[in-house]
């Protein structure tokens, strides 16, 4: 069964156009002209019970459009939502009951009484039994750790303290879909691990939907199997995120670290029969192997271990989410196309930037970006 349906969704904003000098300024005090600005284009995807789904995009794509209209705040101006069987924004009384939400920079905490309170003030908007309430409450409590923090007020809590009780909040009533907005933004690496685990653990416990949209794609990485790209208010790839590294990841590089002086000739010597492998030195001890996913790693590595190398450390270096995602970016598209055509400027620009002794250029540009 599916937790969320989008059939050709769009949003639309009217967007007032300023006139230039004061000629300008006293036209729009009495005729204001405005431009359709459309921050959704015709998007349609389908989100199946129980699955932890991210929804990544630069600034402006339409992200935080998305989220509004699936959880009632916004009315699309045309296509088709279902969220658990209901259209958000016609049965919102009814519908609001089976979701949670999470607005990393907004708050659903009273600010200046104790997060106790509002969390029983919530539990009356949702009209959770007494019962239940306090059953809930004591297992999410546990969970993330909060006993100590239920009679400050929100004012005086760090920002990882209030997202610990924003997520509360959110879970009290039960919902089957939890959407989340830049929840871990701004905090640090330990409440950001925290969290993930939190998580994890209620979508596998309880079977809860995620719709996670976020700018760490660490998050992505740590919860999400599926993805769903957007750029300017269009899909530009929905699928697995193994898949996406697969398709679009250059291939890794190996750093070597020498007990003495690598001589580059010989490096490549012994893998000259593979193709597509680059070698370079970094300095007196230390040189990286590129090669592409088409080369396997162990029978690489066979050649230069079994050279009789005075090998000291071996690390192996994949390309990160972040590049990958750059890419897609900067190509519009993470169509099959696509990517062979970003793999074909790649190879061009390799081979343009070879010399012909078959040394590495000075300052040459590593076909690996790591972090």
């Amino acid at each position: 069964m599916l937790a969320i349906d989008v059939q050709d969704l769009r949003k639309e904003f009217s967007v007032q156009r300023n006139r230039e000098g004061l000629g300008g300024a006293l036209k729009d005090l009495f005729k204001r002209e405005y431009n359709q600005i459309r921050a959704v284009k015709d998007i349609s995807f389908q989100i199946p019970q129980g699955e932890i789904c991210g929804y990544i995009g630069e600034n402006g794509a339409g992200k935080s459009t998305t989220i509004k209209m699936l959880t009632g705040i916004l009315v699309p101006t045309a296509g088709r939502i279902q969220v658990n069987g209901f259209v958000p924004y016609k049965e919102r009384e009814k519908f609001v009951r089976g979701i949670g939400v999470v607005f990393g920079q907004r708050s659903q905490l009273w600010w200046d009484i104790g997060v106790i309170e509002s969390f029983q003030l919530l539990r009356k908007v949702y009209r959770v039994s007494e019962a239940d309430y306090r059953k809930r409450l004591d297992e999410l409590v546990e969970r993330l750790q909060l006993a100590e923090l239920l009679n400050r007020p929100v004012r005086k809590l760090s920002l990882g303290q209030r997202m610990r009780c924003e997520l509360v909040a959110s879970l009290l009533h039960n919902p089957s879909i939890l959407f989340l907005d830049e929840p871990t933004i701004g905090l640090d690496i330990v409440v950001k691990t925290e969290i993930r685990d939190f998580l994890k653990q209620m979508n596998k416990e309880h079977g809860t939907t995620i719709l996670l949209t976020t700018h760490d794609l660490q998050d992505i990485e740590a919860l999400c199997s599926r993805v769903i790209m957007l750029d300017d208010g269009r899909i530009i790839y929905d699928g697995g995120l193994d898949e996406l590294k697969a398709r679009w990841s250059k291939g890794r590089e190996i750093h070597f670290q020498f007990g003495n002086q690598p001589e580059l000739a010989k490096l490549r010597e012994r893998t000259n029969d593979l193709d597509g492998i680059v070698w370079s030195i970094d300095n007196e001890l230390t040189a990286k192997m590129w090669l592409p996913h088409a080369v396997n790693v162990s029978d690489a590595l066979s050649r230069v271990v079994g050279g009789g190398s005075d090998i000291r450390d071996i690390k192996i270096v994949e390309t990160n989410t972040d590049e990958i995602v750059r890419e897609i970016y900067q190509s519009g598209s993470a169509s099959k196309e696509a990517t062979e055509k970003l793999a074909q400027a790649s190879d061009e620009g390799a081979s343009g930037s070879g010399k012909a002794d078959g040394t590495a250029a000075e300052g040459e540009k590593e076909p690996v970006n790591h972090a």
